[in-house]
């Protein structure tokens, strides 16, 4: 089993996949991200279709779960929350990208269920990559409004209409919740530690992402 976390890399499709190639981690299957609670399903047998094919048609969606060996999954993140989870035992690893938006549908605990349901994972491990802080992520009402109740303590109002959201703290709520318990705290803030990350909020559009990947296997470095 390996977990990564990476540090900057370029925002472009090939770059990107170039620099995490040279350091091993391929194949590498990653997703359309929509900021929505879709779920991609990768089932075994599953024969990756090339670097060419999966970056002219990358499937929309917000998290990945396989039981293929020999597999990266991973996501994107400028600021948003990366989670991997998985199970050793099951032989099932997930990664999911849960900005605000997919927070507030839920899409980590629907990840853990899609594990526990169709995978029979029942000892799910999680691994939460670095990401915005709750003292860096100032927002107006319509986050903390879209935010489902077991949020409200992770939710500060700092002034009239201005709040500071802890979104990694809602997201390890969401996976408790969803009886993931064995939960490793974020690695770094991307908006307080710029020159190690990149982030929406300090670098804009003259940014990269991260990308926080996962892959299981005895052939995986």
């Amino acid at each position: 089993m390996t977990v990564f976390f990476s540090q900057k890399l370029p925002d472009g499709h090939r770059e990107r996949f170039a620099a995490l190639a040279e350091l091993g981690y391929t194949p590498l299957f990653t997703l359309h991200q929509r900021h929505s609670d879709t779920v991609i399903r990768l089932r075994k047998p599953y024969r990756f279709p090339g670097l060419d094919a999966l970056i002219a048609n990358q499937p929309e969606g917000d998290a990945v779960v396989t039981d293929q060996p020999g597999l990266f999954i991973g996501v994107k993140t400028a600021d948003c929350v990366p989670i991997l989870l998985w199970d050793e035992t099951a032989g099932v690893i997930a990664a999911v990208h849960a900005g605000w938006r997919g927070t507030a549908v839920n899409i980590a605990g629907k990840t853990a269920h899609v594990m526990r349901d169709e995978f029979r994972a029942h000892s799910i491990r999680a691994a939460i990559g670095p990401c915005i802080c709750q003292n860096c992520f100032t927002t107006r009402d319509d986050v903390p409004e879209a935010m489902p109740l077991l949020a409200r303590e992770y939710i500060l109002q700092t002034a009239p209409g201005r709040y500071q959201v802890d979104l990694p703290g809602i997201n390890t709520a969401l996976l408790r919740d969803a009886g993931v318990m064995d939960i490793q705290a974020p690695h770094g803030c991307t908006a307080c530690d710029p020159e190690r990350y990149w982030s929406h909020r300090k670098h804009g559009l003259a940014r990269g992402l991260q990308v926080s990947l996962i892959g299981m296997g005895a052939e995986l470095p």
